[in-house]
């Protein structure tokens, strides 16, 4: 992220800032996601330092990373680096209704954030969500390769050299497919890879 867009934000997304590699840590496998060096919000500490500072009596959830581009797009993050699996070798109906809700909580959260006098960081969260917020959920191929396969081919019907029809299977399949165009601008699932050549080498390659 430029430092001038740093720069700008209020104080509890300024102060909440770190590289997409230590956001992306993985403390229960010792694991980075990804190595990139490029500096984003780091919005789980966002989250606790909300909830903190409202004493609310539950836990809001949140995605894992905000980075925001020079012609301001918001990318929020989630980095998935466990098995999704259940024990039926399914994708975990526990974890797609983690990754909304989570979609849902930091939506909340950034809507509601504000300036040391009062001014709301976003005046109209409705119209910037659909317009300028993208998420990206990035998930570990190593340990999730065969179960996107799967499901995949259970699916084949459906598909054809398009890539957007396939992408569409995929959002389905995470239950992702409701948010695109009503709360937020797009979505997409890469796993780690993908993440560094699209987003990394990609969209964000010419950002600090």
């Amino acid at each position: 992220m430029e430092q001038g867009i740093i720069d700008n934000l209020p104080n509890i997304l300024k102060n909440s800032t770190d590289t997409l590699k230590n956001i992306s840590y993985d403390n229960i496998n010792d694991e980075y996601i990804t190595n990139s060096q490029k500096v984003a919000i780091d919005f789980d500490k966002v989250k606790n330092l909300y909830n903190n500072k409202n004493n609310n009596s539950f836990e809001l959830k949140s995605n894992d990373a905000l980075y925001i581009v020079k012609n301001n797009i918001y990318y929020f993050i989630e980095f998935k680096n466990g098995d999704l699996k259940d024990y039926k070798n399914k994708l975990s109906y526990t974890i797609k209704k983690d990754l909304q809700l989570k979609i849902y909580d930091s939506w909340f959260i950034l809507s509601d954030i504000e300036y040391l006098d009062g001014k709301k960081y976003i005046s109209n969260m409705f119209s910037l969500s659909k317009n300028c917020i993208v998420y990206i959920l990035v998930y570990n191929s190593k340990k999730n390769g065969k179960l996107i396969i799967h499901e995949r081919f259970l699916n084949n019907g459906k598909q054809n050299l398009n890539g957007h029809k396939s992408r569409k299977i995929d959002l389905e399949l995470f239950g992702l497919a409701k948010f695109e165009k009503f709360l937020l601008k797009e979505v997409y699932i890469y796993d780690e890879n993908e993440f560094e050549t699209k987003f990394i080498n990609g969209t964000i390659a010419n950002e600090p």
